[in-house]
């Protein structure tokens, strides 16, 4: 149980992030080279995403890993 609340805090920063940045999933996704079907369940709570999924995503949303992991 403790792994999903982790996932979920994950998830939900990205979401936040996203929206800042003002991007769908999709574009996100393109830009991070990364599948967006996989992003979708990063962000509900339901993967457990790798280190390198992270960094990409930070990169393509201008802001360091540790923001990603900062309220998990």
């Amino acid at each position: 149980m403790r792994g999903n609340f982790y996932y979920k805090k994950i998830g939900e920063t990205i979401i936040h992030n996203r929206k800042k940045a003002k991007l769908t999933q999709e574009k996100l996704a393109l830009l991070s080279d990364v599948d967006r079907s996989y992003l979708a369940e990063v962000e509900r709570g339901k993967a457990n995403p790798s280190m390198k999924f992270l960094k990409k995503i930070s990169k393509t949303l201008k802001i360091k890993v540790g923001k990603l992991l900062k309220d998990v």
